[in-house]
Protein backbone atom coordinates (compact mmCIF):
# COMPACT_ATOMS: atom_id res chain seq x y z
CA UNK A 1 0.00 0.00 0.00
CA UNK A 2 3.09 2.31 0.57
CA UNK A 3 3.60 2.52 -3.36
CA UNK A 4 0.15 3.80 -3.77
CA UNK A 5 -0.13 7.33 -5.46
CA UNK A 6 -2.95 9.62 -4.65
CA UNK A 7 -4.39 11.47 -8.20
CA UNK A 8 -3.65 14.77 -7.46
CA UNK A 9 -5.60 17.91 -9.54
CA UNK A 10 -2.77 20.78 -10.01
CA UNK A 11 -4.27 24.01 -11.92
CA UNK A 12 -2.37 26.63 -11.75
CA UNK A 13 -3.47 30.11 -10.73
CA UNK A 14 -2.57 31.40 -14.58
CA UNK A 15 -5.51 28.66 -16.04
CA UNK A 16 -7.66 29.78 -12.94
CA UNK A 17 -7.17 33.43 -13.91
CA UNK A 18 -8.43 32.92 -17.32
CA UNK A 19 -11.57 30.90 -16.73
CA UNK A 20 -12.64 33.30 -14.54
CA UNK A 21 -11.66 36.25 -17.25
CA UNK A 22 -13.59 34.40 -19.52
CA UNK A 23 -16.60 33.80 -17.92
CA UNK A 24 -16.59 37.70 -16.74
CA UNK A 25 -16.34 38.15 -20.44
CA UNK A 26 -19.47 35.76 -21.32
CA UNK A 27 -21.45 37.42 -18.46
CA UNK A 28 -20.55 41.12 -19.91
CA UNK A 29 -21.46 40.39 -23.43
CA UNK A 30 -25.11 39.07 -22.20
CA UNK A 31 -25.40 42.06 -20.58
CA UNK A 32 -24.47 44.63 -23.54
CA UNK A 33 -26.83 42.42 -25.63
CA UNK A 34 -29.49 42.54 -23.78
CA UNK A 35 -29.14 46.25 -22.73
CA UNK A 36 -28.99 47.14 -26.76
CA UNK A 37 -32.19 45.17 -27.17
CA UNK A 38 -33.88 46.84 -24.80
CA UNK A 39 -32.69 50.34 -26.07
CA UNK A 40 -33.84 49.02 -29.20
CA UNK A 41 -37.25 48.55 -27.78
CA UNK A 42 -36.94 51.95 -26.36
CA UNK A 43 -36.49 53.42 -29.97
CA UNK A 44 -39.34 51.58 -31.56
CA UNK A 45 -41.68 52.85 -28.90
CA UNK A 46 -40.46 56.71 -29.48
CA UNK A 47 -40.75 56.52 -33.33
CA UNK A 48 -44.51 55.02 -32.82
CA UNK A 49 -45.06 58.28 -30.71
CA UNK A 50 -42.97 60.46 -33.33
CA UNK A 51 -44.67 59.21 -36.10
CA UNK A 52 -48.95 59.24 -34.76
CA UNK A 53 -47.52 63.27 -33.60
CA UNK A 54 -46.94 63.96 -36.87
CA UNK A 55 -49.88 62.21 -38.61
CA UNK A 56 -52.24 64.21 -35.77
CA UNK A 57 -50.56 67.17 -37.01
CA UNK A 58 -50.79 66.89 -40.67
CA UNK A 59 -54.68 65.92 -40.28
CA UNK A 60 -55.40 69.02 -37.91
CA UNK A 61 -53.30 71.54 -40.16
CA UNK A 62 -55.44 70.22 -43.01
CA UNK A 63 -59.16 70.73 -44.17
CA UNK A 64 -60.69 67.12 -44.56
CA UNK A 65 -58.52 63.61 -43.08
CA UNK A 66 -59.89 60.54 -43.15
CA UNK A 67 -56.94 58.02 -43.02
CA UNK A 68 -55.73 54.93 -41.47
CA UNK A 69 -52.76 55.27 -39.36
CA UNK A 70 -50.56 52.26 -39.13
CA UNK A 71 -46.89 51.79 -37.56
CA UNK A 72 -45.13 49.17 -35.95
CA UNK A 73 -44.67 49.22 -32.18
CA UNK A 74 -42.28 46.66 -30.11
CA UNK A 75 -43.35 42.71 -29.22
CA UNK A 76 -44.34 43.06 -25.26
CA UNK A 77 -47.07 45.75 -26.25
CA UNK A 78 -50.35 43.94 -26.42
CA UNK A 79 -52.70 47.30 -26.95
CA UNK A 80 -52.58 51.14 -27.54
CA UNK A 81 -55.41 53.00 -25.53
CA UNK A 82 -56.81 56.60 -26.49
CA UNK A 83 -58.97 58.96 -24.31
CA UNK A 84 -59.01 59.82 -20.51
CA UNK A 85 -60.72 58.27 -17.79
CA UNK A 86 -63.50 60.29 -17.56
CA UNK A 87 -64.76 58.80 -21.13
CA UNK A 88 -66.87 55.71 -21.31
CA UNK A 89 -65.75 52.58 -22.27
CA UNK A 90 -67.16 49.69 -23.92
CA UNK A 91 -66.96 46.12 -22.28
CA UNK A 92 -64.29 44.54 -24.66
CA UNK A 93 -61.98 47.45 -22.94
CA UNK A 94 -62.55 47.63 -19.48
CA UNK A 95 -59.31 45.03 -18.41
CA UNK A 96 -57.23 47.87 -19.99
CA UNK A 97 -59.31 50.58 -18.66
CA UNK A 98 -59.14 48.97 -15.30
CA UNK A 99 -55.43 48.12 -15.40
CA UNK A 100 -54.58 51.79 -16.73
CA UNK A 101 -56.57 54.12 -14.34
CA UNK A 102 -53.80 52.51 -11.47
CA UNK A 103 -51.26 54.42 -13.30
CA UNK A 104 -53.38 57.35 -14.84
CA UNK A 105 -51.35 60.62 -15.89
CA UNK A 106 -54.03 63.27 -15.95
CA UNK A 107 -52.40 65.30 -18.97
CA UNK A 108 -52.10 61.81 -21.35
CA UNK A 109 -54.11 60.84 -23.50
CA UNK A 110 -52.21 57.62 -25.28
CA UNK A 111 -51.38 54.42 -22.82
CA UNK A 112 -49.41 51.17 -23.96
CA UNK A 113 -51.43 48.10 -22.15
CA UNK A 114 -49.21 46.49 -20.49
CA UNK A 115 -47.67 49.70 -19.00
CA UNK A 116 -44.81 47.51 -18.33
CA UNK A 117 -43.97 46.86 -21.83
CA UNK A 118 -42.32 49.78 -22.65
CA UNK A 119 -38.80 50.18 -21.68
CA UNK A 120 -39.22 53.41 -19.77
CA UNK A 121 -42.35 54.09 -17.99
CA UNK A 122 -41.86 57.65 -18.61
CA UNK A 123 -43.08 56.31 -22.29
CA UNK A 124 -45.74 54.04 -21.65
CA UNK A 125 -47.74 57.05 -21.69
CA UNK A 126 -47.88 60.08 -23.94
CA UNK A 127 -50.04 63.61 -24.64
CA UNK A 128 -51.43 63.95 -28.31
CA UNK A 129 -52.18 67.89 -28.78
CA UNK A 130 -54.99 68.69 -30.94
CA UNK A 131 -57.03 64.90 -30.95
CA UNK A 132 -60.09 64.10 -29.38
CA UNK A 133 -62.35 60.38 -28.81
CA UNK A 134 -65.58 60.01 -28.15
CA UNK A 135 -64.67 57.20 -25.88
CA UNK A 136 -61.43 55.70 -23.94
CA UNK A 137 -60.75 52.52 -26.47
CA UNK A 138 -57.76 50.35 -27.17
CA UNK A 139 -56.49 49.57 -30.72
CA UNK A 140 -55.11 45.33 -30.62
CA UNK A 141 -51.82 45.09 -31.31
CA UNK A 142 -51.38 42.80 -34.65
CA UNK A 143 -48.12 41.20 -36.09
CA UNK A 144 -46.39 44.01 -34.22
CA UNK A 145 -48.60 46.70 -35.65
CA UNK A 146 -51.27 49.03 -34.49
CA UNK A 147 -53.88 50.34 -37.16
CA UNK A 148 -56.21 53.41 -35.80
CA UNK A 149 -58.23 55.91 -38.37
CA UNK A 150 -58.05 59.49 -37.84
CA UNK A 151 -60.60 61.98 -39.12
CA UNK A 152 -61.09 65.85 -39.54
CA UNK A 153 -63.46 67.19 -41.16
CA UNK A 154 -63.94 70.71 -42.48
CA UNK A 155 -65.15 72.60 -39.50
CA UNK A 156 -63.55 70.42 -36.82
CA UNK A 157 -61.33 71.88 -34.36
CA UNK A 158 -59.73 68.61 -33.61
CA UNK A 159 -58.70 65.62 -34.83
CA UNK A 160 -60.97 62.52 -34.01
CA UNK A 161 -59.57 59.02 -32.83
CA UNK A 162 -61.34 55.95 -33.45
CA UNK A 163 -60.77 51.73 -34.01
CA UNK A 164 -59.66 50.96 -37.36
Amino acid sequence: MRGRKKAQLQISFGMIFSIIIIIATIAIAFYVISYFLNLNRCTQVGLFYSALNSEVNKAWEGDITQKTFTQGIPNPVEKVCFGNFSQSYQKVDAAEYDYLRRFWRQDKNVFLYPASSSCDSNLAFFKLSHVKTDEFFCAPVKSGKITIKIIKTQFDPLVKLARA
